[in-house]
């Protein structure tokens, strides 16, 4: 029971054990990584364009405003809205978004692009 050789054949097994345990937990936290990277490009890639702000103008009035300061000038209203990402300008004025004209009627909407 105790010779050299059940000795040797005792210390291969647990080698050969140990080895497998090593490579079992590498290959699970690989699995766990991948499928973390996946789970985060699927809320990247589900995620769109939102509201940031909304001014609708018309004869000389403001009729709506949502997240966005607007002051009456002489000529055009003067508008700035707080928004530091990416975005895109819906609108149907024939001016700048930042000065509306005011005999203009027109709607600004600025929409947060996530990209």
């Amino acid at each position: 029971m105790c010779s050299s050789a059940t000795r040797l054949w005792c210390c291969r097994i647990v080698m050969l054990l140990s080895v497998s345990a090593v490579l079992l937990s590498m290959m699970f936290q690989i699995w766990s990584y991948y499928f973390s990277l996946v789970r985060d490009m699927d809320a990247l890639s589900v995620s769109g364009p939102s509201v940031g702000a909304i001014v609708s103008v018309c004869n000389e009035t403001l009729i709506d405003t949502w997240n966005i300061d607007c002051s009456k000038g002489a000529r055009s209203f003067f508008c700035r809205a707080d928004i530091n990402d990416k975005i895109y300008v819906d609108s149907t004025c024939l001016s700048d978004w930042h000065n509306i004209s005011l005999n203009e009627c027109c709607r600004v909407m600025i929409w947060i692009l996530p990209w």
